[in-house]
């Protein structure tokens, strides 16, 4: 069965490492590739500062008649190299990292919805973890940033700040100590802010889930004839308005208090600034270091704050807002899931029910209390009962989409709930009251109950004859291959030719046991 997650607490690093095989699995070369062009820019980019020094010490020399020109001309071509690669190197990044993010995406998307089916199919019908799935699509996303982030930091910006800390070191540690010093301030302000967006996060997902139904009861092609035929509109565009309202609301509130901490911060890294270039004159005048390391050191502070800023609020401040919506993917991918046994049915089987109960998560009213019954193998049988009655929950016991929350659904001896879903479900068809309607041709739409093999003709034919559907040019245009879908220049079948559809589905694949759930409702 499906459980909490074991751990609650989850870290930054296991976070990363969490989702990092998945990357890397995904697009190994490309990742490689990224990673030596990243610290290539990152090298070349604190060789500014060291080129700098070197062009104006040259030019020193010159003037003073201790060098020749040619070694000016090597020092500026230097600088040059230095200033041409950012743009050249910036420009292939963005260009492999696009493709690398796209695939990465798909790939987490895939354990994502993996991850879902191997969740119980009640569960679905709990809110807290409809919350939770919603929350974890959220962190595919932003897990591609965040492990972006990852990459750019440690390939881009470490490197460019162990040169350029490595330079100013040998020349002034004490530089090297106020840089320092302008990194922690801007640092906890990130911290600070990542905590708020996490918690917002938390507060908004059920928010988000509502406005998102409000706007698909106006706009979606299921909803819009009902809700535009009974006035329904304008009560459902308020509900949105009023909920978009409450998650603006949440959001204002974050980035006000996230705004107050940047700028409590912003003014320390200030104070930072202008004693960095307080030192800077100080050593001038007092002859600690050259005209020449100053200029290298003053024409360079500029990029190191830009560096400093980019890599803390832009990398560090980005991967932190995005940090609790990937904490939620990784808390996801950690739940329990439905393992068990291979269920052996080689027949219809005989099905008991053993003193089972079922109540829906959140409902204290059982839907079913206290049941027992046997269905011997062979045998058809009928349950009959008013709305309401559990008929539907029933078939979903039987089926094993739903587990007992006392006693035992047996299915040949065989528990359900020690029973491995998909080798359960594998022997098992069924139609139920509430099908789905796939925008697919005919054939398609029968056929995709058992994709085991390529589809076959004959087969779809005979299941198609089981549920009396005759395929009339007037209703068919194209036979089996018409499109059932009008957004895709098909045609739109009435209620009762769809749920015939839905039982040749059901005919179609291949079962030993086959679960009606009011299947001629609307035939």
């Amino acid at each position: 069965m499906s459980g909490k997650n074991r751990n609650d607490k989850n870290s930054f690093p296991k976070e990363a490492i969490r989702i990092l095989p998945t990357v890397i699995r995904a697009c190994p070369i490309y990742l490689f590739v990224i990673c030596l062009n990243g610290l290539m820019l990152g090298i070349f980019l604190a060789l500014n500062i060291v080129a700098l020094d070197g062009l104006f010490h040259t030019v020193e020399e010159y003037v003073k008649g201790t060098v020749s020109l040619l070694p000016v001309v090597w020092a500026l071509l230097f600088v040059l190299l230095c200033v041409a690669a950012n743009p050249v190197l910036n420009g292939i990044n963005t260009v492999l990292s696009f493709d690398f993010e796209r695939k990465v995406s798909g790939k987490l998307g895939k354990v994502f919805h993996d991850k879902c089916g191997e969740m119980l199919p009640a569960d679905f019908e709990d809110a807290s973890f409809l919350e939770d799935v919603k929350k974890a699509k959220e962190g595919v996303e932003n897990s591609v940033l965040l492990l972006s982030g990852i990459i750019n930091a440690l390939f881009v910006y470490v490197p460019y700040f162990v040169v350029v800390g490595i330079y100013l070191y040998r020349l002034k540690p004490a530089l090297l100590a106020v840089i320092g010093f302008l990194a922690v301030p801007n640092l906890l302000s990130q911290m600070q802010k990542g905590r708020l967006y996490a918690k917002l996060e938390d507060r908004t997902a059920p928010i988000k889930r509502k406005y998102e139904h409000y706007e698909e009861c106006m706009i979606s092609r299921e909803y819009f004839k009902e809700t535009r035929l009974l006035g329904a509109f304008g009560y459902f565009l308020r509900l949105y308005g009023d909920t978009l309202a409450a998650l603006n609301l949440e959001t204002v509130r974050t980035q006000k208090k996230s705004v107050r901490i940047e700028l409590v911060f912003r003014l320390l890294s200030l104070a930072g600034y202008l004693l960095t270039l307080f030192l800077l004159v100080k050593y001038l005048l007092d002859g600690s270091v050259s005209i020449a390391n100053f200029g290298a050191v003053l024409a360079s502070l500029d990029l190191i704050m830009v560096m400093l800023k980019e890599l803390i609020c832009n990398v560090i401040g980005r991967m932190m807002k995005k940090m609790g919506t990937v904490a939620n993917l990784v808390k996801f991918l950690d739940r329990g899931e439905s393992r068990g046994r291979d269920i052996q049915m080689e027949e219809a089987p005989e099905i008991r029910l053993d003193h089972i109960s079922f109540a829906y998560p959140g409902c204290r009213e059982k839907a079913i209390a206290d049941l027992s019954l046997t269905v011997r193998s062979g045998e058809t049988v009928a349950v009959v009962g008013q709305n309401g009655a559990g008929k539907s929950t029933l078939v979903k016991l039987l089926s094993g989409l739903y587990l007992p929350d006392t006693g035992r659904v047996l299915i040949d001896g065989q528990d359900t709930k020690t029973a491995d879903r998909g080798s359960l479900m594998g022997k098992i068809s069924g139609v139920f009251q509430k099908f789905q309607r796939y925008a697919m041709p005919l054939n398609e739409n029968v056929a995709i109950s058992d994709m085991s093999c390529e589809p076959k003709e004959t087969r779809i034919a005979a299941s198609l004859e089981k549920a009396d559907l005759t395929l009339s040019r007037e209703v068919f245009p194209q036979g089996g291959k018409t499109m059932l879908s009008r957004e895709f220049d098909g045609v739109d079948l009435s209620g009762g030719y769809w749920q015939r559809v839905a039982i040749a589905r059901g005919f179609y694949k291949r079962h030993h046991m086959i679960l009606l759930d009011e299947p001629t409702a609307a035939i």
